[in-house]
């Protein structure tokens, strides 16, 4: 089993030493339109893996021929969300580095599963599927993992429990429109307490952001670890992904995954007025995707 990761940033290279340390791979190609950077982060992720006598081999570089072979590529090239600043402003920049990365993709590893985690991230699947050709099933999104990680979190604080105790799943897009709805928590929550989650969850990366000046790294990196083991059939949970529901549009729905990438998508659950909310936040993204068609040549 081979998993490559584009882009050797926070997120890329923090994904890497995930994977090494759950020994999830038998190798690893990080590839950086800076080839020092993934070479010295693959060499020390490679003595990370000396420590705990790990056998994953892990080379980096900034030739796509690296990811010949690859079971799974993750994109996380791309810009980083800055103080301020919100996914849609990345755009059409972000959209330009995932269309030659999926063109790249599609030429050395035809036959990966594509995982997307640049933002903003259900425009750049559908610019992922497009660019790559591939099948909508092999071009999935991280966003709803992350997000219910979040949100567990934030439950976890405001009832005073161990996170572990706790069950969360959030659909829809991954910006301040994503749908946590109470039919997908665990907990019985009164209004104050889901609006008070609600709110906490949607702006959890914000917060980070805030802090440390550019995007989280660490959680994002976990989410995409386990959307690998579920691919690789470690594991049969359902998950929350962005996936492509039609020609003109990827969002959020509870999922299971496999070899192939996508392998069902799940009824949705939730009420009437989140309901219109994910209407209002599909009608966006497709709003966005139009764009890119429009200016992306």
């Amino acid at each position: 089993m081979k998993i490559s990761i584009v882009g050797a940033g926070n997120v890329g290279a923090s994904i890497a030493y995930a994977l090494c340390m759950r020994e999830i791979c038998d190798e690893i190609a990080l590839v950086d339109i800076f080839g020092d950077v993934a070479r010295a982060k693959a060499i020390d992720l490679a003595q990370s893996s000396c420590v705990f006598n790990a056998k994953t081999i892990v080379c980096g570089g900034d030739d796509f021929m690296l990811i010949e072979g690859s079971d799974i590529v993750v994109v996380t090239a791309g810009s980083p969300r800055k103080d301020g600043q919100t996914r849609e402003d990345l755009l059409l920049k972000n959209a330009v580095v995932v269309k030659q990365t999926a063109q790249n993709i599609a030429k050395f590893a035809p036959n990966a599963v594509i995982i997307v985690v640049t933002n903003p991230l259900d425009v750049m699947v559908w610019t992922a599927h497009k660019f790559s050709g591939f099948s909508k099933n092999k071009v999935i999104g991280m966003a709803g993992e992350l997000d219910g990680a979040r949100c567990r979190y934030e439950l976890a604080l405001l009832k005073d429990k161990d996170a572990k105790e706790l069950k969360t799943k959030i659909i829809g897009a991954h910006n301040d429109e994503m749908i946590v709805s109470a039919s997908n928590i665990s907990e019985n929550l009164s209004e104050n307490e889901l609006a008070i989650l609600k709110k906490e969850t949607s702006t959890g990366g914000a917060k980070i952001v805030k802090l440390l000046g550019t995007s989280a790294y660490y959680a994002p990196a976990a989410a995409v670890v386990k959307m690998c083991e579920a691919i690789m059939g470690k594991s049969d949970e359902i998950l929350s992904a962005s996936v492509l529901l039609d020609d003109e549009l990827s969002c959020g729905r509870l999922v299971r995954l496999g070899r192939e990438g996508l392998k069902e998508i799940l009824e949705l659950n939730i009420n009437e007025s989140e309901q219109e909310q994910l209407s209002k936040s599909e009608a966006d993204i497709r709003k966005n995707i139009k764009f890119l068609k429009e200016n992306l040549d």
